[in-house]
């Protein structure tokens, strides 16, 4: 049911005559004419245009003398419909009355006649979202214009409001954009004209008689008397609004709360502090929240104290920082009002201060979900702006803001809302006993909040039309009992759902294995342990919500003493010998903590530990197990560990060493140690010398960087130069005895035919890379490897340089002699280049083939690749190497990256051959 017209009118002008004292001279409509100087005169105090610096609000803080322009009001002017017409036009919030009956009560000796309501029973169940955090954001000066721009086309078609023949949304974007995204109201009411001091005080008095929805305590305190439950503030509040009271909070409010801003329009004298309109006692908030010292005010009274304007992101940075350093109060009070003063009118700064408090909480996850913020004016109409203005007319913008599953999006409210509706929506944030419905027993009674016994609208919304209606968020609830007890325990489970949409299906997971679809099934559980059994509801909204909760059951083995066993594989080796341990415990109270000590000085507090014994020694390992009874029950149980020392050695020395000779080459082969010293032999090394007994170990060449093999050729020799080699094992203890001694001479002429180069097809693998040297600005052991991602050409390996998608110099090199003599020096390569590059045109990654000197100078580019080259297979590069017949060189590729896509150089088979 609609509230009457008729109730409106007379609740309106109720709202206006409360505050007559205040600003009765201010409306213009059929009052007295306006004071020369003061509150409600054209011209407020202190303004100076003669000492008013043209440049103020650009000055730093703390020097910012403070002085007033003329105050509009209706001085130009602006022209105002009657008390409550415009307001009237609106659709009014449901109002479900309530029958009251006359009871005689005794209070202190004295009979009182008091109305007591009837039950009454909600007839919708209106739906109030669970909020824990209610911000309002005072701003002056902004009208509707400001917020929508053309209100018929911007924002939402129909809108009530007229087109303003002025857009001023150009200077206030972000304004305009929280007001397309949030839910704005076009026929919010402060219950005066012009919405200024008024609208202002309402939230802070908090009078009873001011609105039905309002609580009667205290009987004559304001808003924050409320709050702090307590009809006074601090024991020595005094009566100087810049002199802060240094005594405690005589309040025990359960609520946090956090004022932030020059508050200087708090009274009718306009001195800054608080003064209770139903008594006349001047209050000063306390300076620290009850209980804490944690301040409750921030920059307050800058003007009245101290003459002093502080800018917008002053005050929005500082109470940033106070919810970051304390956390978000339930109450949370910010007044941007450096644009007040038309001497410092910062309207971008006001713009950003607004947008960055409304961004910072809306995407921090902690408040995000359980905050409501009200963004409004204290003043929008100024009578320059011209009486096509809509807030001229009664009414101020109201933006509502909160989690789009509770609060509207994108959307204009007609509902004609009044400054006691937000004190309601403020008061059932701050006490928040009921989420979803506000009175969820259908029923009046003297303990149901917000409402008073006396109230006639206990059982309206005060916000109802920006709520997302309809239901209340999908919730599951979990109980089991017993939840403790010993083993074989049967648990009766109940699972109850709320909210979404019905009917629901349910589905048990009991932590053991065991599932069940049953509402409220029961389970035995069969051994002890600890278990957690989760029950997920699913409505039948489409798509389907789900909600979760969950039952933590502990089950004993009573009569089972606490046991624990200790295993562990293996128990013997040689050094360095790795263990793995299992441990369990049983019997006593589960769960159970597991302490380990390994009997060599290390400790482990896992259940199922590894550890390395590195030094040979018999060792006891010792498990001890700690249950969950009070007092701790401990078990322990031990592990016998034998390290032994290593019994492998190096190789004996290979055997049969002989040596064929050839054109400029000498060709190797020998057997293999019959001794491996109890190892597998992983390489050889071939020692060479013009001389017996002197052979140094090759370290290029194509007996250089053997694997496992019993052959190698040696090649680049001088014919009829008689060469003496000698042969070693190596296995992973070390590097074995020398071979016998072969000889031979190469025969031939001054060329010497053959293949130069040692590990062509890098089969040695990636930890024996001789005798290419490898470097990587990452990782060089990653330069030779196997990776299926670049298969090799041929073989097992290859060289892939780069490919790592950031700045890279990879680069491998070989040092050769090129006989002289030879008609041909063939170098040649099979090459792949993959690349995430997208050019057609740039050169980001390159690979430079280059011959160097042995002083490490460049004799020569061969070739520069890059991402502009890559292939979708392996192509061959053969060069030659004829100018350099005769000398020592090195072979070098250089690949280079830059930051961003990788490009891949991926080489294999390598061949230096002459003849």
């Amino acid at each position: 049911m609609k509230r009457s017209r008729t109730l409106l009118l007379t609740g309106v002008a109720s709202l206006a005559l409360l505050i007559g004292g205040l600003e009765s001279v201010a409306n213009g409509v059929g009052l007295a004419a306006h004071p020369a100087s003061g509150v409600g005169s054209c011209t407020l105090k202190g303004y100076n245009p003669a000492t008013t610096p043209a440049n103020a609000k650009n000055l730093p803080v703390g020097k910012r003398p403070m002085s007033y322009k003329p105050d509009d009001f209706d001085c130009t002017g602006a022209k105002f419909a009657a008390p409550g017409v415009e307001f009237a036009k609106f659709p009014q919030p449901k109002n479900f009355k309530i029958t009251n009956k006359s009871v005689v009560r005794t209070v202190a000796g004295h009979q009182n006649v008091v109305g007591v309501p009837t039950a009454a029973v909600n007839p919708t169940a209106p739906y109030f979202p669970p909020f824990q955090h209610f911000v309002i954001i005072y701003r002056e000066n902004h009208t509707f214009d400001d917020y929508l721009g053309d209100c018929a086309t911007t924002i939402a078609a129909g809108c009530n409001g007229q087109v303003e023949s002025t857009n001023h949304i150009s200077s206030v974007p972000d304004l305009h954009s929280l007001a397309k995204t949030y839910s704005l109201s076009d026929s919010y009411s402060t219950g005066v004209q012009p919405p200024s001091g008024p609208n202002h005080w309402f939230l802070f008095s908090g009078q009873s008689a001011s609105s039905s929805q309002q609580q009667s305590y205290p009987a004559n305190g304001t808003q924050f008397d409320r709050f702090l439950q307590s009809s006074s503030g601090p024991t020595d509040e005094g009566t100087n609004a810049c002199t802060a009271p240094s005594g405690s909070s005589s309040g025990s409010s359960p609520y946090s709360m956090i004022v932030n801003g020059d508050i200087y329009w708090m009274l009718n004298s306009g001195s800054g502090y608080w003064k209770n309109p139903g008594d006349g006692k001047v209050e000063v908030l306390p300076p620290n929240r009850p209980g804490t010292t944690i301040p409750e005010e921030l920059h307050t009274n800058e003007y009245t104290c101290n003459n002093q304007s502080l800018p917008d992101s002053t005050i929005s940075g500082d109470y940033l920082n106070f919810i970051n350093q304390y956390g978000m109060p339930s109450y949370n009070y910010v007044e941007l009002f450096n644009d007040h003063p038309g001497t410092y009118q910062d309207i971008p700064g006001n713009d950003t201060a607004t947008n960055n408090i409304v961004n910072s909480i809306m995407t921090n996850p902690t408040y995000k979900n359980n905050t409501l913020i009200v963004v409004t004016e204290d003043d929008t109409q100024n009578g320059s702006n011209g009486s096509d203005h809509v807030s001229n007319t009664y009414r101020v913008p109201l933006l509502v803001i909160g989690n789009p599953a509770y609060v509207k999006q994108h959307y204009v409210s007609h509902v004609a809302y009044t400054t006691a509706n937000v004190l309601a929506a403020m008061e059932r944030t701050m006490e928040n006993v009921h989420s979803g419905i506000i009175d969820p027993n259908n029923n009046l009674g003297a303990s149901t909040f917000p409402m008073t016994t006396a109230d006639q609208a206990a059982l309206g919304d005060p916000l109802e039309d920006f709520w997302v209606q309809g239901q209340t968020p999908l919730s599951a609830s979990a109980t089991g009992s017993p939840t403790t007890g010993n083993a074989p325990l049967t648990e009766n489970f109940t699972g109850s759902a709320t909210g979404g949409t019905a009917p629901y299906s349910y589905s048990w997971n009991f932590g053991d294995g065991s599932t069940s679809t049953t509402q409220n099934p029961s389970h035995t559980y069969a051994s002890a342990g600890t278990y957690t059994a989760t029950l997920t509801v699913t409505d039948s909204a489409s798509p389907a919500n789900t909600a979760t909760s969950q039952v933590t059951t502990t089950v004993n083995a009573v009569g089972n003493p606490l046991a624990a066993t200790a295993s562990a594989t293996p128990t013997s080796g040689q050094v360095p010998l790795n263990v793995a341990f299992t441990g369990t415990g049983t019997g006593g109270t589960p769960g159970y903590n597991y302490s380990w000590n390994f009997g060599d000085g290390t400790t482990s507090t896992s259940q199922n530990p590894s550890h390395s014994y590195g030094t040979p020694g018999t060792y006891t390992a010792t498990l001890t197990v700690t249950d969950s009874a009070s007092p701790a029950n401990s078990a322990s149980s031990t592990v016998s560990i034998t390290a032994d020392p290593i019994a492998a050695t190096a190789p004996g020395a290979p055997t049969g060493l002989t040596g064929t000779a050839g054109n400029g080459q000498v060709s190797l082969s020998w057997t293999p140690p019959s001794n491996s010293g109890g190892e597998t032999i992983t390489s050889y090394k071939v020692y060479r010398s013009t001389s017996s007994g002197t052979e140094s170990l090759l370290t290029s060449g194509g007996c250089s960087g053997l694997g496992a093999v019993t052959s190698c050729t040696d090649t680049g020799l001088t014919a009829g130069q008689t060469y003496y080699y000698k042969v070693t094992a190596v296995n992973a203890i070390g590097e074995g005895a020398q071979s016998n001694e072969a000889s031979a001479t190469p025969t031939g002429s001054s060329c010497l035919a053959g293949q130069l180069l040692g590990n062509p097809g890098f089969e040695n693998g990636a930890s024996n890379t001789a005798p290419w040297t490898v470097t990587s600005t990452h990782s060089p052991v990653e330069v030779i490897n196997s990776s299926s991602s670049e298969p090799p050409h041929s073989g097992t390996y290859d060289a892939w340089l780069d490919g790592w998608g950031k700045t890279t110099t990879d680069t491998l090199s070989q040092s050769v002699t090129l006989p002289s003599g030879c008609s041909t020096y063939n170098l040649s390569f099979w090459l792949h280049i993959n690349t995430a590059e997208t050019t057609t045109s740039t050169a980001y990654d390159t690979l430079k083939v280059q011959v160097l000197n042995s002083s490490g100078t460049v004799l020569g580019t061969l070739a520069t690749y890059s991402n502009l080259n890559h292939n979708t297979g392996y192509a061959q590069h053969t060069f030659n190497l004829g100018a350099y017949a005769g000398q020592t060189v090195t072979l070098k590729f250089t690949g280079a990256e830059d930051s961003l896509y990788q490009t891949s150089f991926v080489l294999d088979d390598t061949a230096l051959n002459v003849s």
